[in-house]
């Protein structure tokens, strides 16, 4: 089945004294981009985090968000910030020196300064956590795939439709072309009975003629290698997995062969079944761009 390539997906694990959470956010893009978002201390792991995912997804943008906590297991210790308590010290008494203020600096002004504790939670090495974060992931992994299965499935309905109806119109480009060359060869004997004013014309030339026409109009190789791309459209979607780029390609000869179509045919009735063909074209352009 294809996948679209908008979903999202979020992994959570409580291991080891802390809770590891793992988000999933994908968009359309050409290529495979990913961006992490991490804990400072799992810098070390950003390679091992796009290992994870790429094994996964193959095409869009991943925004990756890994958010790290302590769940109450790790060891934790509060110390005093020597450094801001000096400085914190040294300006109360330069205060106090300054604008010959009464009173002592004692422990309770000093217990409501900020930032003067500080607060350490123990961390994990990063090989340490590595499994944590990969079991988070994998959670993720696979609600986004989830998503984005579902997704694919409606896609690949809706475009198999189009295509479908891209046929239908085909078949009335098909069935027009004897019916036109017959209506060309019948103005043809017309003219030339005008021009050489007979009531028979050459039949020779008449002939020459409609093989002429025939050879400059006639578009049944166009619509015959058409079909043949319709097919190979509907067998990739089929086929599923990243076939994103393959329907692009197929697109852009389905295109080719339909402006062929409207050049050669010079018909009214044709033109209206080739613009309706690129519509539908069109429309489908835009959903292969949600494909993986």
């Amino acid at each position: 089945m294809i996948r679209s390539m908008t979903g999202y997906g979020r992994g959570e694990i409580e291991r080891e004294g802390v809770r590891v959470t793992a988000e999933l956010r994908t968009f359309n893009n050409r290529f495979l981009e990913l961006t992490p978002k991490i804990p400072r201390f799992l810098a070390p792991l950003e390679n091992d985090i796009k290992r994870v995912i790429h094994k996964q997804v193959s095409r869009g943008r991943v925004l990756v968000n890994i958010n790290w906590e302590d769940a109450g297991g790790l060891a934790e210790t509060i110390s005093l910030d020597e450094e801001v308590a000096d400085r914190y010290y040294g300006l109360l008494r330069a205060v106090k020196e300054r604008y010959n203020l009464p009173g002592d600096i004692d422990l309770p002004a000093f217990t409501v300064l900020p930032d003067l504790l500080k607060r350490d939670v123990a961390e994990l090495e990063p090989g340490q956590a590595l499994p944590l974060v990969e079991e988070a992931l994998e959670i993720a992994l696979e609600e986004l795939l989830v998503m984005k299965s579902k997704e694919g499935s409606a896609l690949a309905q809706d475009l198999a439709e189009r295509i479908d109806r891209t046929l239908t119109y085909l078949g009335k480009i098909q069935s027009r072309i004897p019916r036109r060359i017959e209506e060309v060869r019948q103005k043809l004997a017309t003219r030339l009975a005008e021009i050489t004013e007979q009531t028979e014309c050459s039949e020779a030339l008449l002939a020459q003629e409609i093989v002429l026409f025939t050879d400059r109009s006639d578009c049944t190789e166009e619509c015959v290698r058409y079909q043949v791309h319709c097919d190979n459209f509907k067998s990739y979607l089929a086929e599923g997995g990243a076939v994103g780029r393959k329907l692009n390609f197929l697109l852009q000869e389905m295109a080719r062969e339909t402006n062929t179509m409207g050049v050669k045919a010079s018909d009214a009735d044709v033109s209206t079944d080739v613009v309706l063909i690129k519509e539908e074209l069109e429309r489908i352009r835009e959903q292969v761009q949600n494909i993986e």
